[in-house]
Order: structure tokens, then C-alpha cells, then sequence
């Protein structure tokens, strides 16, 4: 059988050394192979693929570039798992604002979901939002049923999604859904590639004389004016920005407190990381036992951060090791210290996951307990995948401060 285009594309990475040599990735390689062979010879939907492993595999590179080499007549749709819900919900919203409102809109959105994209890509498939968790069974049954693929990469077998969430038991019916249109891949291997020799100086700063420089030499001394960005629903969010070169990304300077500590939600940190190729975050500080929505808020911004790109640079009171040992068992606190004074190489790739996420429900912030307001420290889906996202969080800030940070691999 001849070599399919990710085939090739992938031992093309590795003779110019961009990948080295790995047997689980080479076995995800010619799982998607199938996959993508059957999407352009076979008549009906195949099988999609449901990834998962810890953090860093390269998973989600893999996939990544199983998407790249698809042929142009396979539709596509790349985006982050929860920006897909956004846009879901908003799409509801209109459905239910419309005149002719009746039935479950929710079926229709499903075919149009379809219509515009046969396959689907989620980096990373992530639940820990009761809104999602209660819709997810018709609008996914309607993409399959309508002949719909998808593959998706996470840290978490199906089985596992959802764990711990508010009424747990209305959403099981949706994985075994999942499991029968996707085949459960596992991907070995625990190893996160970004963290082989890297260090974060050029991203997180506990001085604040270098932290300042760093601000001055990106944007060219030039000063920052408030400027809104819009949101959604109409909502607009308010920064301090600056474009250093006509043409260029803007970069915003904010605070621990402006960001983190107000109701912000997933929607507003997709606005900012739209608009900016740069944040600077000064200010921030160990995270109290108390303040765990203010954690997991500042992880969210680093998982979008890094799906589009945007490098965040962050002014700290304490060493990023530091910054979680709150919430974390004392083991786990020891293992993020070993990973960071370690002499580590970060490599690009992997996951951009974003567990513990809030959803807008028009103006309303839902937390994964499902009330608005509600800590995800009283326990829920969020809560259970601390672990997970912290130290994804950690990886992600060195990986920012590598050279190649924001490239894409070039398969040709």
C-alpha cells in the first residue's frame, strides 16, 4: 500500500529533525493514516478517533497534521473545544430570539455543523460545564447522524469526562455515543516533550526591573492607550494596548487583579488573545486556598493563549513553582519545582487543552457546578481536573519562551 500525504509528511518532520523518532506517535501516524484514506475513498462516515494521554505526547501534533494533509474536498473545522460550545450557544441564542422559535433547535444546528465541515477537530475534548454536559447528546447525535466525523484529542478517556460534574448521570449517554462513533485511541507515553531542558526567563519574571524592560523592548517604548474589544453578546472587553509596528499585533498590559480576580469567562480571554500577539500580566502571586476560580481563570487564559499563538509574559511575586502549591498535594508541588529548575528544551507541539473553563450564557458566568458565582473549590468537574491543568499550565508558559514558540510545522 502506497504512503498516504501524513505519512509522508511525517517522515518528512523527521528527516529534517522537527520530530525524532517515537513509536507511539508512529502508531497514531498510521492509525489516522486509515483514517484519512477511508475519508476520501468510502461512502459512508468512518469511524472518528478519540485521543487521549497525558500531557505533551504529542498527541495533538500528530493530529494537528493529520488535518494539514488532508486533500481540500474533505471540509474541515480545527477550533478549540470550547470555543466550538461558544459558538454553539450563540447559535442557540439566535434560534431561540428568532420568531418561528419551535422544537429543538438544536437538531438543526447539528446539520448545519455538518453542512459547513465534514470532519471536526477538538484540541482539547473537554467537559466541565453542565451547560455543555446537558446539550452535547442531541447536538453531537445530529452531526453523526448526519454523516459527520470527528477527531478530538484529551487528557482523559471518555469514560472520565465529566467526573465529578452536577448531574452526572444525564450526561454518560453521550460517551457511549462518543465510543461508538469514535474508536478510543490511547496514546503511551508520559513523557512531556515540552519540558525536556527549557526554562521560562523570557515569560515569567519575579523581577519586576526586567519585567518592565522586556515591556520596552516589545513595544518599542511606545505607550499604552484603552482600547475595547469586542466579546460577544454585544459585550466588549476594556484593555490597555499598544501596536508597536503598523500592521502588527497589538500587545495589552493588565494586572493579576483586572483579569483574574473579575468575572471574566472563557469568551473574554478568546477576545483578547484574538487581538493581541502579546500580554503582560504584572502583579500576579501565589493563588490563596480560597481563590481557586482565580486560578482556574488564569489557566484558561493560558490554554487559549497558547490554541492561538499569543505568548503571555508574566511579573510574579512568587516563582511560577510556587504559584499553585495551594492547590495541589505536596508530591505533585514537588514534581513542578523538579520540572522547572531542571535544565529543560522546549520543543513545540502538544496539547492545548482548557479544562476548567467557564460558559456565557448571555451575560450570565456558569461555573462547573452549574451556579452562577459557585466556586469550582466546592467540588465538580473543573476540580478534579486540577492536576491535569496546572501542570499543562506550567508547560505551556516555557514553551512561550522558546524561539520557535507560535510556528507551525511546515509538511512540505
Amino acid at each position: 500500500m502506497s504512503k498516504t500525504a501524513l505519512q509522508e509528511a511525517y517522515k518528512s518532520l523527521l528527516s529534517k529533525g522537527r520530530l525524532t523518532p517515537n513509536p507511539s506517535q508512529k502508531a497514531l501516524v498510521d492509525r489516522l493514516s486509515v483514517l484519512q484514506e477511508s475519508l476520501t475513498t468510502s461512502r459512508s462516515p468512518p469511524n472518528g478517533l478519540y485521543i487521549y494521554g497525558s500531557v505533551g505526547t504529542g498527541k495533538s501534533r500528530i493530529a494537528d497534521l493529520f488535518g494539514s494533509t488532508l486533500i481540500p474536498d474533505v471540509s474541515t473545522r480545527r477550533t478549540h473545544f470550547h470555543e466550538f460550545m461558544t459558538d454553539i450557544h450563540m447559535r442557540l441564542h439566535r434560534a431561540r430570539s428568532s420568531a418561528g422559535y419551535s422544537g429543538d433547535p438544536l437538531l438543526q444546528i447539528g446539520r448545519e455543523v455538518r453542512a459547513e465541515s465534514r470532519v471536526l477537530f477538538f484540541d482539547e475534548f473537554q467537559v466541565s460545564d453542565i451547560v455543555d454536559a446537558m446539550i452535547l447528546q442531541r447536538l453531537f447525535g445530529s452531526i453523526w447522524e448526519a454523516g459527520g466525523v470527528m477527531v478530538a484529542t484529551s487528557n482523559r478517556h471518555p469514560s472520565m469526562l465529566y467526573e465529578n460534574g452536577l448531574n452526572r448521570d444525564l450526561f454518560v449517554p453521550f460517551v457511549g455515543q462518543l465510543q461508538r462513533h469514535c474508536e478510543v485511541w490511547k496514546m503511551e507515553g508520559s513523557q512531556d516533550y515540552r519540558m525536556v531542558g527549557a526554562n521560562t526567563t523570557a515569560t515569567f519574571f519575579t523581577d519586576a526591573a526586567k519585567f518592565d524592560a522586556a515591556i520596552r523592548q516589545t513595544t518599542g517604548n511606545r505607550s499604552f492607550e484603552k482600547r475595547e474589544f469586542s466579546v460577544a453578546m454585544g459585550r466588549t472587553l476594556s484593555v490597555r494596548s499598544c501596536q508597536p509596528e503598523e500592521g502588527s499585533n497589538s500587545v495589552v498590559e493588565a494586572t493579576f487583579k483586572e483579569l483574574f480576580t473579575a468575572d471574566r469567562g472563557s469568551t473574554d480571554f478568546h477576545a483578547l488573545c484574538k487581538n493581541a500577539g502579546t500580554i503582560f500580566i504584572s502583579s500576579l502571586r501565589q493563588f490563596r486556598a480560597n481563590e481557586f476560580d482565580y486560578a482556574r481563570r488564569f489557566i484558561t487564559l493560558i490554554d487559549i493563549a497558547y490554541e492561538r499563538r499569543t505568548q503571555v509574559i508574566c511579573q510574579s511575586a512568587v516563582p511560577l513553582a510556587a504559584l499553585f502549591e495551594e492547590f495541589v498535594p505536596k508530591q505533585d508541588t514537588d514534581a513542578i519545582k523538579a520540572s522547572v529548575t531542571e535544565g529543560m528544551n522546549v520543543k513545540k507541539g502538544g496539547g492545548s487543552s482548557s479544562s476548567m473553563m467557564s460558559t456565557f450564557v448571555g451575560n450570565v458566568e456558569w461555573s462547573a457546578t452549574g451556579l452562577a458565582k459557585a466556586s469550582l473549590a466546592t467540588g465538580g468537574a473543573g476540580e478534579s481536573d486540577v492536576r491535569f491543568a496546572i501542570g499543562r499550565a506550567v508547560s505551556r508558559l516555557h514553551e512561550m519562551g522558546s524561539k520557535n514558540y507560535g510556528q507551525k510545522d511546515d509538511a512540505g
